[in-house]
C-alpha cells in the first residue's frame, strides 16, 4: 500500500510485519466483529479459515512486498490479530482502553470544545466527518456552528478568545505582596500573662530553694557551736 493510499484512507490503518513482509490493515467494524465471533463461539468453521478471511476483509490485500513465497501462517497470524484487536478484550482492558480515550479527547481542550459546539449544532455530522477536514473548513464550520447557537441556544456563549490569547500569551505577573502581620492582641496578652505566671513561679522557686539552703546552713554552724 503506498504513502497516497494510507493518507486518503478513511479507516484507521495499522501494519504489523514478519520477517520481510509488512501487511496494513484495518480493523473490524462492530457488526463484522460480532458476526466472526459467533463463528468463532460455536465452531461453525476451523478458527484458521476465518482467521484467513478476516485478513481478506481487512487488508483487501493491500500490504507491502508481496511475493508467492508468503507463507499461509503469516495471513492466519496476521487475521488472528486483527480479530484480537478489534473487540476481543476482557472487561478490565476495555475498561483501560476507556479511561485511556478520555486522558487523549480531553474535553477542556480547545480542539474538543470545536468539535463538540459543531456537532451540537450540526447533527447531521460524525466525529469521523470532522477528521476528515481540512483545519480552515474545521474553523468554518465551528464558527458557524457558534453563529447558530448564539442565535437559537439561550445563554450560548462563545469562546473567549481574548481570555485564551491572553492566558498563552500575555500572563500576568504576580506581584508579591508584604506578609502582613495581624497581631492578635488578646491572645498575645494571655500568652504575656501566662509567661509571667510561669515567671513567677520560676521565682518563688528559686527563692524558695535559696532559703531552705540559708536555713540548712543556719542549721549546721548551730551544731557546730
Amino acid at each position: 500500500m503506498n504513502l497516497k493510499e494510507i493518507i486518503s484512507s478513511k479507516d484507521d490503518l495499522y501494519s504489523i510485519e514478519f520477517d520481510y513482509n509488512s501487511f496494513v490493515f484495518r480493523l473490524l467494524t462492530l457488526g463484522e466483529f460480532n458476526r466472526f465471533n459467533i463463528m468463532l463461539n460455536n465452531g461453525v468453521i476451523a478458527p484458521f479459515f476465518i482467521y484467513e478471511e478476516i485478513f481478506n476483509i481487512c487488508t483487501n490485500y493491500r500490504y507491502e512486498n508481496i511475493n508467492l513465497n508468503i507463507l499461509a501462517g503469516y495471513t492466519i497470524s496476521a487475521g488472528n490479530l486483527i480479530y484480537e484487536l478489534s473487540g476481543n478484550k476482557e472487561g478490565k482492558q476495555f475498561l483501560i482502553e476507556i479511561a485511556q480515550k478520555r486522558e487523549e479527547l480531553n474535553p477542556d481542550s480547545i480542539y474538543e470544545h470545536m468539535k463538540i459546539i459543531i456537532l451540537t449544532a450540526f447533527s447531521a455530522y460524525t466525529p469521523k466527518d470532522i477528521m476528515s477536514m481540512t483545519e480552515k473548513e474545521f474553523i468554518y464550520n465551528f464558527v458557524n456552528a457558534e453563529n447558530k447557537l448564539s442565535k437559537t441556544v439561550e445563554g450560548f456563549k462563545r469562546l473567549d478568545l481574548k481570555a485564551i490569547y491572553d492566558e498563552l500569551y500575555n500572563p500576568k505577573k504576580e506581584e508579591k505582596k508584604p506578609s502582613a502581620v495581624v497581631h492578635n492582641v488578646e491572645k498575645m496578652e494571655q500568652e504575656i500573662g501566662h509567661w509571667e505566671v510561669q515567671e513567677a513561679e520560676q521565682r518563688f522557686l528559686q527563692e524558695e530553694r535559696e532559703r531552705l539552703k540559708k536555713e540548712y546552713l543556719r542549721k549546721l554552724d548551730n551544731r557546730k557551736k
